[in-house]
């Protein structure tokens, strides 16, 4: 639902809470969290006992890098609902933020544990059991994020990742395509393409894929990283060109 679409919803019902759970997350998808947080506000005015209105005031808060905000409305959606799979989803991810690793497994693997089920928490489990070097079990995981939505971009990156890690790229480039056909400007899945034609030596792609990357969006962490990859590759293949050498000229 776009930002205009929920605000209409928001005049049409302005005392449904949902209302304004639908403009929070509008607004959060825009990249306008403070405008979200407003909402989200608004429908805490409205449903404070709602587990749902605490994830996404912590959701929001996280947005706005105020950890500890958000840790408080996480707890207090858990107190609230301690079933709730996207209040532990989000206690993970308030976790795996201030480097607390283990707590964020283990609030993953609670997520996964309730309904309904939730591909998210899979596929942050399984990015922890990848780093921690366990990737048979990452890549279980995220083939169970898949079981639940198979369109789920993150786990079909991710599972590429790991499938290209363990050398089965052609499995791993059918996974960025897939992912690239439900989200066509996916940074992650744009680069990691351009990664597959570079170690395939067809450098003209890699670079083409790579620039994508930087038009989409040349403000994230990809896109420098693209940028970086971008101007390797070039040098390298400037250094392969042949050198000419001019004859020597002199007066006569």
């Amino acid at each position: 639902m776009s930002v205009t679409q929920a605000e209409a919803l928001v005049r049409s019902a302005p005392k449904d809470p949902a209302s304004y759970l639908a403009l929070g997350s509008a607004y959060r998808r825009a990249g306008k969290p403070d405008e979200a947080l407003k909402a989200y506000q608004k429908m805490a005015a409205l449903a404070p006992n709602a587990s749902a209105t605490h994830v996404s005031l912590g959701a929001v808060y996280m947005d706005l890098n105020k950890p500890q905000a958000a840790l408080k409305e996480f707890q207090k959606a858990i107190q609230l609902d301690p079933k709730d799979p996207s209040a532990q989803y989000n206690l993970g991810n308030y976790y795996a933020s201030v480097g607390r690793r283990d707590d964020a497994a283990a609030a993953y693997r609670r997520a996964t544990e309730l309904t309904p089920p939730l591909p998210d928490p899979w596929v942050s489990l399984g990015l922890i059991q990848a780093e921690v070097g366990k990737s048979d079990d990452a890549i279980a995981s995220y083939k169970k994020a898949l079981d639940i939505d198979s369109t789920n971009v993150r786990a079909l990156c991710n599972l590429g990742n790991s499938y290209y890690g363990i050398g089965r790229i052609p499995d791993a480039t059918g996974l960025y395509r897939k992912a690239l056909k439900l989200e066509p400007n996916n940074q992650e899945a744009l680069y990691n393409m351009g990664v597959a034609f570079a170690d395939a030596q067809i450098y003209n792609e890699a670079i083409r894929y790579w620039q994508m990357v930087v038009s989409t969006d040349s403000t994230t962490t990809v896109a420098e990283s693209a940028r970086s990859s971008i101007k390797v590759l070039q040098d390298f293949l400037d250094q392969q060109k042949p050198k000419t050498t001019s004859s020597p000229t002199g007066t006569q």
